[in-house]
């Protein structure tokens, strides 16, 4: 008989159980270290993977609908204009002049805002033997310095007197400013036709802001043919492929005009047509200067969408000049916000308004600041040297009550666009295309939907003109105007009988290319 086929006894048979037995156990725990292995190396790195990928979609998604929300405080002057006595009371024996203490009472509001615009109305000169005043004038360079200090970001320079000493001085000092100081942004002179087709950006807060700065003409008209460059002058086309170029390339686009008439409270025919036109090519907010006073503000709209904060003039910051509206300038303040949602973003303005401001001096004192009027006594006003010239009453309530009269005028928006077209010749005319010598109140010819012209020069075309009229609407609701009656604006407290030139010899000046009616520096 065969040992194979000897039935095992019960002891082999339970070793055989046991080898059994440990064999699955050994198969089991080796499964359970493989699927173990499976999910430390595989399937749980895969997982996690999964999962991380679908909790971050889920917050990105998350994120694209919550809006992100950014805001710019955004502050702007007027024109900080250096007249004989205020530039006298920087200068000392030893030839390191300062100026400062012309803007120590603003510098905390300056430097509280992201963005600070002030113009700077005359060229600067780092040549002490060169400085002037009016009416042609150089400022030195020292001045340029203090406005960084006092906290200034956006320089505008593209005025009427930026070339009363010519070209070269403008590039002098637009490499000033890139040598000295280039934490700030030059705008509205250009030191190469590259720089003049190049759109100037800020981003303030993840706001790109895009800078425009303009003027109507200049005193000297010398830029011109291939100098045409260096100064940025109102030209329609120019401007609008500008504007173009800047809402390609930013959120938000900041428009500074040189424009109006001298000493007029209102805005000129020539600022309305220019305003309705720059909020129909998409201008967000536009910050108006040269009057040498202050102008209204509001909101312009159309029905086609497009909405523009405007400031018509904010008067002048700093000077010497001696007649309360002179004195009385503004302080703008606005807020851009931001909003991104879905990646698509908005940028819209939710707060506006002006601070007046006042230019005090005591020329025996040698104290030379501007103040905010709500920092402004009664007892400064009183040491006032604009009394050695003027009696008018000068009070904090006197200017109050002019800041009141000057914006709670209504302004119609115009219609009108034959002032869009007309350049300035060397005797500050408006002439048009066909060198007619036009006034303010010149309408020109415009044309309907179908090419159609309508209108005569000389009369108001709105009522005929379907193409023109946009449903524009003006919006300065933040003044009542119930008790203010501007039928006719009453300057007759404007004295300059005292004014004596007699000693002033002006012989071997020629200015048979600048207009100066209705300034006076008298004395300054």
């Amino acid at each position: 008989m065969s040992r194979n086929n000897i039935p095992l006894n019960d002891r082999e048979k339970s070793k055989s159980k046991i080898s059994l037995i440990c064999s699955i156990a050994a198969l089991v725990i080796l499964c359970f270290c493989f699927h173990q292995a499976d999910h430390v190396l595989i399937t749980g790195p895969a997982e996690r993977a999964a999962a991380k990928k679908e909790a971050a979609e889920a917050k990105a998604k998350e994120e694209a609908s919550t809006p992100k929300v950014t805001t710019a405080n955004i502050v702007a002057v007027g024109d900080n204009l250096y007249h004989t006595k205020l530039y006298e009371s920087g200068m000392n024996d030893s030839g390191e002049w300062n100026y400062d203490h012309v803007y120590e009472h603003m510098t905390s509001y300056i430097q509280e805002a992201d963005l600070a615009f002030i113009d700077q109305e005359t060229v600067l000169t780092p040549n002490h033997d060169e400085i002037s005043s009016y009416p042609s004038f150089a400022t030195p360079q020292e001045v340029g310095d203090a406005v960084v200090k006092a906290g200034f970001d956006v320089i505008e320079t593209a005025t009427n007197h930026i070339d009363d000493f010519g070209l070269d001085l403008i590039k002098d000092e637009l490499n000033y400013w890139e040598t000295n100081h280039p934490e700030v942004t030059v705008i509205g002179t250009n030191a190469t036709e590259e720089e003049r087709d190049e759109i100037k950006t800020v981003t303030v807060n993840d706001i790109t802001i895009a800078l425009l700065d303009y003027t109507y003409g200049t005193n000297n008209c010398l830029a011109t043919g291939e100098d045409a460059y260096i100064i940025n002058t109102f030209d329609k086309e120019q401007v609008a492929t500008d504007i173009k170029k800047a809402k390609e390339i930013s959120d938000c686009v900041i428009f500074v005009s040189h424009w109006g008439n001298e000493e007029d409270p209102a805005p000129s025919e020539y600022e309305k047509q220019w305003a309705t036109f720059l909020m129909q090519q998409g201008v967000d907010v536009c910050i108006g200067g040269h009057p040498h006073i202050l102008q209204p503000y509001g909101t312009l709209s159309d029905d086609q969408g497009n909405e523009m904060l405007i400031f018509y003039s904010l008067g002048n910051f700093a000077s010497t000049q001696q007649d309360m509206t002179g004195l009385l300038g503004g302080m703008a303040q606005f807020t851009l916000e931001k909003t991104v949602k879905n990646g698509k973003s908005s940028v819209k303005v939710i707060s506006k308004s002006v601070e007046p401001l006042v230019m005090h001096y005591n020329h025996d004192q040698g104290v030379y600041a501007p103040y905010l009027l709500k920092d402004y006594t009664n007892e400064l006003a009183a040491e006032h040297s604009m009394h050695e010239v003027r009696t008018d009453e000068f009070t904090v309530e006197t200017l109050y009550e002019l800041y009141d009269e000057i914006m709670s005028q209504k302004v119609e928006p115009s219609t009108g666009t034959g002032l869009l077209e007309v350049h300035f010749d060397g005797y500050i005319n408006m002439v048009d295309p066909d060198g007619n010598i036009v006034d303010d109140s010149y309408q020109g010819t415009s044309q309907d939907s179908n090419g159609n012209s309508d209108g005569e020069e000389g009369t108001d075309s709105s009522s005929s003109d379907e193409s023109s009229s946009d449903g524009s609407d003006y919006d300065d609701s933040d003044y009542d105007d119930s008790s203010y009656d501007d039928s006719g604006y009453d300057n007759s407290s404007y004295d300059d009988s005292s004014y004596d030139d007699s000693s002033y010899d002006d012989s071997g000046y020629d200015d048979s290319s600048y207009d100066d009616s209705g300034y006076d520096d008298s004395g300054y």
